[in-house]
């Protein structure tokens, strides 16, 4: 692959910043999306991908990766419940498109020195999940509505309860990200109990 993506300092704010895999995927997906609408030949068949779309396929991902599929099934519903990333499954193959590409990659082309050191000095924003900012803190609603998107159980009124009784810290520091936290909890839940995966289309 060539060419380039941009990236804030911002992430390590973001859940992802917590999960390697899924950090590792999504970093996959940004890079291996089209820089362009193209026509391109998939088992015989002629698709029409967009700007930031990819044909993807679980057990290439998962060779590639180094990431089981049922792991890599987990983390794309994650995305998609966060409004990363779209998808469009057929019985053949499955699309994904990178919600706000544009935001993740203005152009196809190495930036010239001078642009580089320009770009270090101005805030360009990548965000990672929905590009809404995380008030903190958060409404019972607000968490309610994450979880319920996420479809992980966790009770809203008990995860603001301890996160109050801590003054909305993290150790010793203030939290940043509450969705951060949220995965955390739901990371936890998931490695005491089972869960089903949802279906990620066919297994390319």
């Amino acid at each position: 692959m060539n060419g380039w993506i941009r990236l804030d300092r911002a992430i390590q704010d973001n859940f992802l910043w917590q999960e390697p895999e899924a950090l590792k995927l999504w970093l996959y997906l940004l890079m291996a999306a089209s820089l362009t609408d193209k026509a391109t030949a998939f088992n015989g068949q002629m698709l029409n991908i967009k700007r930031g779309q990819l044909v993807f396929g679980l057990n290439a991902a998962s060779a590639r990766l180094n990431i089981s599929i049922r792991r890599l099934r987990k983390y794309l519903n994650w995305f998609e419940s966060d409004d990363m990333i779209d998808k469009q499954i057929t019985n053949k193959f499955s699309i994904i498109s990178i919600t706000n590409y544009s935001q993740y990659q203005d152009t196809g082309k190495q930036p010239s020195s001078k642009s580089q050191a320009t770009d270090k000095q101005r805030a360009t924003t990548i965000q990672v999940t929905s590009n809404k900012e995380q008030s903190i803190p958060p409404t019972v609603e607000e968490v309610r509505a994450y979880c319920d998107s996420r479809s992980n159980g966790i009770d809203p009124e008990m995860f603001i309860a301890f996160y109050e009784a801590r003054g909305w810290k993290i150790g010793k520091d203030r939290m940043k990200s509450w969705k951060a936290c949220v995965v955390t909890w739901e990371k936890r839940r998931q490695e005491q109990t089972p869960t089903r995966e949802a279906s990620w289309g066919v297994e390319l």
